[in-house]
């Protein structure tokens, strides 16, 4: 059975066990295969193996494996990979490049990273700009925007 057959029948918690015990066992290879071929798997199974092999690789420090995860899957419409590859620049210091995963990530309706967005700006000094984006996210019905908008004014 291939590693992807294998894993496609699995559901998730089974699967984390048995890559765990590899990973436990130092066969990482083998953990990475396990969480590779789980990606073909039904939609659930495949964004949870995706977490969990970006955490392994980046664990190895293989950063560049983590983001082209991150992007196929943001690239397929995954709105939470689009905020990991936002941290992702952020941790490099790419801001312009997590500002655009973070806006991505607003405008598709995501309240957290419409937050960060606001805070990458207002930490870039563009005061105005982040406190713009708080008065659409109180249009929008954001109770936190109203905070955060006070907190830009002071």
């Amino acid at each position: 059975m291939t590693g992807s057959t294998m894993a496609a029948g699995r559901d998730p918690l089974s699967l984390s066990r048995q890559a765990e015990d590899l990973e436990g066992a130092g066969r990482l290879a083998d953990a990475e295969r396990l969480w590779r071929g789980a990606l073909a798997g039904p939609e659930q199974l495949a964004r949870f193996a995706r977490f969990r092999l970006a955490g392994l690789l980046e664990r190895l420090g293989r950063t560049g494996d983590v983001e082209q995860i991150w992007r196929e899957a943001a690239a397929a419409g995954d709105a939470v990979a689009r905020i990991h590859l936002a941290v992702l620049m952020e941790q490099r210091g790419e801001l312009a490049a997590a500002e655009g995963w973070w806006r991505a990530a607003a405008d598709a309706g995501d309240a957290r990273a419409r937050r960060r967005l606001v805070d990458l700006l207002d930490r870039q000094g563009r005061t105005a700009e982040a406190a713009g984006l708080c008065r659409e996210a109180m249009a929008a019905g954001d109770a936190t925007a109203a905070a955060r908008l006070a907190a830009l004014l002071r």
